[in-house]
């Protein structure tokens, strides 16, 4: 007998949806949770890399080539004739903060407008007064073009002024015109930027002679490599030519590690949102299984019965899905801000005034949320399709018979999946591919899964021995179901265990950094632009400073760095690190004998000190040779040794500053280390200092300050992994909910003899109570190992495979042991509903089920 699909999904599906609401609307958050998440996450993501390339966009959106620097100008004309050349353009960049807006900074571009026009990815308007006056522009000293959605956003007009600090060096500029960025190749993406005319720029920037691009367009773009090798003839040895699409992929690959572990991350909850499908889907079975039993007497054909429950969880999915997109949307909204300070901290700096809005990461929500409704809802609804219309009603039966035989068979698989894992790690750090690391991630936290039915039912043969009767028979109940229990516990143990391998893995991390910062940050007081905190090492202290601080009585001496941006020989992007000063700091060296190395590194020879990170990405050994590009040409330094350093995962080198002004012309200096004399007052030397340079914005740290300080940063780039771990566990504990409510349908017959024998109210509830509590016992001790599992994997394969950094692996003890109590206390606290529901089950109705 056949049925219309849309007549038995109403009376099966929607009737059952009135009737069970809050049934319904935990399909509805349990799918919500992991989409949300997920979008989130995407959508900064894609902020983050859109950002990026806005900023690249401003300055080289239709360049075909472009020259980097530092250039001459007078190399100028040079390019914009060489063959092949079409037109050519210089370009200044710079970066400012804004002391009226503290925290904010403006990209401020020097352009030539007379070689500009067809190069121009924003057009310069007059704002409400009328047209742009070229004339004045060109007459005006330090007259600006200001993004109108910076000035909307500070209410700054045309004709006002706006104060900058460059270079430590407060300025003042007249705002000419607006750019109207809707209009412009970065559309709304919030990226502030201002622009001067070219010459005014290099006066303003102290510049005067040198450009830091030439942007080109070609002839014939199919000869772009000819024209690319016939301008390097043309350029210093450090100057580089290259696409821009060239150097936007370079910072997409160095972002690329940190976006894909917070994709990782939001998967999780996908996962674990399948597991609470599961969960609710067998909880409407365990409600609907008389009426699925009278539908297969009517004819209905399992076929039927089974797209009846998809349908019933992919119904509810998309509704979730749609709450997920929308919550997604809120969530991106709060943790945009987070991920881009974090990538400005580490990689590169960006600014996102609003999350970028783009239609993949809703699709791909979509599809992976259909998916996992799918994939959670298959084996309740295969299981309600399967079900004989004679046995449906015995459901001690049914219990007694899923389990048998099974839980050796999955334990035998989980055993396959951790021995996955081991190899995916040992692929990972032998170099077949970072990927595999996230891969043994993967197989540790659904291997661990596997043992969930075995851990259950030990469990269970422990706590029968307990005196007590309804423990006992809650233990009892445990062993019974593990059909529903090992689902549940599988769940809930991947959210601890997702929790426990991300917490030990941050602990460990942050001690490490804590020794690393003793053993490097030696000096009393640091002294910098307070502009760097903001736009990185762009800012200079004031020339005069270090002099001054050598010539005070109180100052023992004062060490300075320097941080520039220079190539490989094959062209490959570098940090430079140039330090003036004595081998005062305790670095720790791979392979150890920091003394030699550091007499090596301060020999004056051409020898440099390179990170751990630096020495993964590269390739290289201690005592090798390290080719850089250098004003004089490419030039061979020595590898002295390679020390741990937890300031980036991109690398740094490290050469003394006698051998850096041997190749560089570069006097600048991001920042120096001052030490005091014994008995000194470390404050009063920071006050002189400020009183000095009033102006020059500078900052001063003392040496627990600046710890604190470089704590503070590392705590707010993990900051987004603790909402993602957060919601997991609790989509993880309403799936105790559903379970334990669809066991309390099950087993209403069951719970009506025990209360007709005499049991009370409360000792039903206690029982179910317990039975929750078993649960939570078995996933903490499953989720505990799991975790723990997962940490080291975490710490010692994704930390070196993507990273390049060893972390000494350290346990939160306190934490792991206070993990079982707050898991079973949340478990029992899930269980009250269930419990109720239990107690007040009616002796009669549930004796009459035959």
């Amino acid at each position: 007998m056949r049925f219309p699909f849309l007549v038995l999904y109403r009376w099966h599906v929607l009737r059952h949806a009135r009737r069970h609401w809050m049934l319904a609307a935990l399909n509805i958050l349990a799918v919500a949770l992991g989409v949300a998440v997920f979008v989130a996450i995407q959508v900064a993501n894609g902020s983050a890399s859109r950002s990026f390339q806005a900023g690249i966009n401003l300055v080289a959106g239709k360049a075909q080539l472009e020259v980097r620097g530092p250039l001459d100008d007078a190399l100028f004309p040079a390019i914009q004739r060489a063959q092949g050349v079409r037109a050519a353009t210089p370009v200044i960049e710079e970066l400012a903060t804004l002391p009226d807006f503290p925290g904010e900074y403006l990209r401020l571009l020097g352009i030539d407008l007379l070689t500009n026009e067809p190069f121009r990815t924003f057009e310069i308007g007059g704002g409400e007064g009328g047209g742009f006056d070229i004339t004045q522009w060109l007459a005006t000293p330090r007259a600006i073009a200001l993004s109108d959605d910076f000035a909307s956003r500070h209410h700054l007009n045309v004709g006002g002024k706006l104060n900058l600090m460059i270079n430590s060096a407060p300025q003042q500029f007249t705002i000419l015109a607006l750019i109207p960025m809707a209009n412009s190749v970065a559309g709304s993406t919030g990226v502030p930027i201002a622009a001067i005319d070219i010459g005014w720029a290099q006066e303003a920037f102290q510049m005067q002679g040198k450009l830091s691009s030439v942007q080109i367009l070609l002839d014939d773009p199919a000869q772009a490599d000819t024209v690319r090798a016939r301008l390097a003839a043309l350029l210093p040895p450090d100057a580089e030519v290259q696409a821009p699409r060239q150097r936007s992929l370079q910072i997409e690959k160095m972002l690329g590690a940190f976006q894909l572990n917070l994709t990782a991350m939001s998967l999780v909850s996908l996962l674990v949102g399948a597991f609470l499908i599961y969960n609710t889907m067998f909880a409407t079975a365990a409600r609907r299984r008389v009426e699925v039993g009278i539908l297969r007497a009517l004819g209905v054909t399992r076929a039927e019965i089974r797209v009846l429950f998809l349908a019933d969880a992919l119904g509810f999915g998309l509704l979730g899905i749609i709450a997920g997109i929308a919550g997604g949307a809120l969530l991106a909204e709060a943790i945009t801000g987070s991920v881009a300070r974090t990538v400005s901290s580490l990689y590169v700096l960006i600014s996102i005034g609003r999350p970028a809005w783009q239609s993949l990461p809703f699709a791909s929500a979509t599809l992976l949320g259909i998916l996992s409704v799918l994939a959670g809802a298959w084996i309740p609804a295969d299981d309600a399709a399967r079900a004989d219309p004679v046995a449906a009603l015995d459901h001690g039966a049914r219990m007694e018979r899923f389990h048998s035989g099974r839980i050796g068979k999955w334990s035998l698989i989980g055993a396959a999946l951790l021995a996955a894992a081991a190899l995916s790690c040992a692929g990972a750090l032998a170099g077949a591919g970072p990927w595999l690391a996230f891969g043994a991630a993967f197989f540790v936290m659904v291997g661990f899964s596997f043992f969930a039915p075995a851990v259950s039912a030990a469990l269970g043969r422990i706590a029968a021995t307990a005196r007590h009767t309804m423990f006992r028979l809650a233990a009892e109940n445990l062993r019974r179901t593990i059909h529903r229990g090992g689902i549940t516990v599988a769940a809930l143990a991947c959210a601890v265990a997702m929790m426990i391998g991300v917490s030990v893995m941050i602990f460990s991390f942050r001690l490490s950094v804590d020794e690393w910062i003793g053993r490097g940050i030696v000096a009393d007081l640091y002294v910098a632009p307070a502009a760097n905190e903001v736009i990185g090492l762009h800012s200079f202290v004031p020339p005069g400073l270090v002099p001054s601080l050598e010539a005070d009585p109180a100052v023992r001496a004062v060490d300075t760095y320097r941080e520039v941006a220079a190539r490989t020989d094959d062209g490959q992007p570098v940090e430079i690190g140039a330090i003036r000063g004595a081998d005062r700091r305790n670095l720790r060296f791979v392979g150890g004998d920091a003394p030699g190395k550091m007499r090596e590194f301060f020999s004056g020879h051409d020898s440099v000190i390179v990170t751990e990170s630096f020495a993964h990405r590269f390739g290289v050994r201690t005592g090798g040779i390290l080719r850089l590009r250098t004003p004089s040409g490419i030039t061979p330094f020595k590898i002295a040794g390679i020390y741990y350093d937890y300031t980036s995962d991109r690398g740094l080198i490290m050469i003394d500053r006698p051998v850096f002004d041997r190749w560089w012309r570069d006097a600048g200096i991001n920042s120096v280390a001052i030490y005091i004399r014994p008995g000194a007052d470390v404050a009063a030397v920071a006050d002189r200092v400020r009183a000095r340079w009033p102006a020059a914005g500078l900052i001063a740290y003392t040496n627990g300050a600046l710890r604190d300080r470089i704590l503070a940063v590392f705590d707010q780039t993990f900051a987004v992994t603790g909402v993602l771990r957060i919601i997991a566990v609790i989509v993880a504990v309403v799936g105790i909910f559903l379970a334990l409510t669809a066991l309390v349908i099950e087993r209403a017959r069951e719970i009506g003899v025990l209360r007709a024998v005499g049991a009370s109210r409360r000792q039903v509830r206690g029982m179910v109570l317990s039975e929750a509590a078993l649960l939570g016992a078995v996933a903490s001790a499953l989720g505990i190992a799991s975790g723990m599992t997962l940490a080291m994997v975490l710490t010692w394969v994704v930390n070196k495979a993507f990273f390049g950094w060893t972390i000494e692996l350290r346990w939160p003890w306190l934490l792991i042991a206070a993990t079982p109590l707050w898991i079973i206390a949340a478990a029992m606290l899930a269980a009250l509903g269930p419990a109720w529901q239990a107690g007040r089950v009616q002796i009669a109705g549930a004796l009459r089920e035959e």
